[in-house]
């Protein structure tokens, strides 16, 4: 998940979200979505970052349901899909988020890496480097079938595929100096090309320089919403890149003092509807509703300060949002606020006295779930914040 032109001296291997599930019923990239099935809640976690495990807690009995093993979600929040290396290639399995189950598996021929999922799991992109070129193979996710391989000379990473799989949304690796250099490109499935020029922001100009720390994608596959930690300008900001126009903006961010570590608080949680993005920083103490038609900042809430512990690697807590999209609850890892939409402000802290894997919504929205790293669940009133048990 990176930006138009950018000179980045990158945190992780590939940019895929490191931040801890979205709790409010689906596994990132998912935001806003509920997966879980008719008859129960649960809540969902990823204490290792967006490509490890899933665990589903039910609300019920505030226990854990199941576990998925390492791998990627569709952003409508329904599919979980993992590889591993097999004798004869690539073994691929579905897995359904609601229940927890395996629905499909398949292989295909030569290792590879998954690599990206559509936004539905329609699709699947799998990926291997050679000395001079990127092999990326799209798969069918529903039945498997290796339906197109790609050679591309150079270095290329997927960043994600169109819902109708015909199109792939690449970071091109401009060779290896420090800082690295990179440009975002569409590639044409259908056509087997790709575009002569990169997609970038045209209000941009030169390089920048930063960290993709984060990221979600909408549901409806419209969005992918990357968090980017800038370093030399000391600030933060949304590359927002639209899946459907084809198109990438820069959305600047609320800095203060620009410290990283202060930074890194940022999470960002899309709202119901798809139409606002929040960004919510308890260690700068802010809080900022993006319009994505208008592709900026609408409205900023101040409230007091508070830095968090110490992070993971890999792991951060992100923001659940209540269907109705009035009330936003985000976390510095270990306490919780809560922001009322409509009226633009901030209440809380409320302590948990744990560092925390994820938090998300109950039923009908009236409880908000807390699960800490040692499996123990909390419930809080969502309306005031008082801890129940």
């Amino acid at each position: 998940m990176k930006t138009m032109l950018l000179s980045v001296a990158l945190a992780v291997a590939t940019l895929v979200p490191s931040s801890a599930a979205r709790a409010d019923g689906c596994p990132l990239p998912c935001s806003g979505q509920s997966a879980s099935p008719p008859n129960a809640k649960y809540v969902y976690v990823q204490p290792s970052g967006a490509r490890g495990p899933i665990h589903a807690y039910d609300t019920r009995t505030r226990r854990r349901a199941f576990a998925l093993p390492p791998g990627l979600a569709s952003a409508d929040g329904r599919w979980h899909f993992a590889a591993r290396s097999a004798r004869d290639g690539t073994k691929l399995t579905r897995y359904s988020v609601q229940t927890g189950r395996s629905t499909a598996s398949f292989s295909i021929p030569g290792r590879r890496t998954l690599a990206g999922v559509s936004p539905t799991g329609q699709w699947l992109a799998l990926s291997r480097r050679t000395a001079r070129a990127t092999l990326i193979a799209t798969v069918g996710g529903v039945r498997g079938g290796l339906a197109q391989v790609e050679r591309l000379d150079g270095e290329f990473e997927v960043e994600t595929l169109s819902a109708e799989g015909t199109r792939l949304f690449l970071i091109q690796h401009l060779g290896r100096p420090k800082p690295q250099r990179y440009v975002v490109r569409l590639y044409d499935v259908s056509r087997s090309t790709l575009r002569p020029q990169p997609l970038r922001d045209p209000t941009i100009r030169g390089l920048m320089t930063g960290y993709a720390w984060s990221g979600i994608a909408s549901p409806n596959g419209r969005w992918l919403l990357t968090l980017y930690l800038d370093t030399a300008r000391r600030h933060g900001f949304i590359h927002s890149l639209d899946l459907v126009r084809n198109r990438a903006v820069c959305i600047g961010l609320p800095t203060l003092h620009g410290r990283f570590e202060s930074l890194k608080q940022y999470s960002l949680t899309l709202s119901p509807d798809g139409k606002t993005v929040f960004a919510a920083n308890p260690a700068l103490g802010v809080v900022a509703a993006v319009d994505l038609a208008k592709q900026r900042v609408v409205r900023t809430a101040r409230f007091t300060a508070r830095a968090g512990p110490a992070r993971r690697s890999g792991a951060a807590t992100s923001g659940a949002i209540s269907r109705n999209g009035r009330t936003l609850y985000f976390s510095n890892g270990r306490e919780l606020w809560a922001y009322d939409a409509a009226f633009g402000r901030v209440r809380g802290p409320y302590r948990t006295r744990r560092e925390l894997d994820g938090f998300g919504f109950g039923p009908r929205d009236r409880q908000l779930y807390a699960v800490g790293r040692d499996g123990r669940v909390l419930v809080f009133d969502a309306a005031t914040g008082t801890l129940r048990t």
